[in-house]
């Protein structure tokens, strides 16, 4: 059985990698995700969701194997 675990995903990454990790583990495109950090970043006043991105950078590891293509993570 093989997980689907939360990564970051560093070669296909803006800032630290966290938004393309969580688009890959809920299969949703990067841009939906990194939209919605700026969108909750934008209602919360920022400070709740630059934390919350900031703890998920420290915490989540890398990806261990990371592919050139867009679509494709093979973890």
């Amino acid at each position: 059985m093989e997980t689907n675990r939360l990564y970051r995903i560093t070669n296909q990454s803006v800032i630290g990698g966290v938004a393309a990790g969580m688009a890959h583990h809920f299969e949703i495109d990067r841009a939906l995700v990194r939209f919605l950090f700026v969108m909750a970043f934008f209602f919360t006043a920022g400070i709740p969701v630059v934390m919350i991105y900031i703890i998920l950078w420290a915490v989540l590891p890398p990806a261990i194997k990371e592919s050139t293509d867009t679509n494709v993570i093979r973890i």
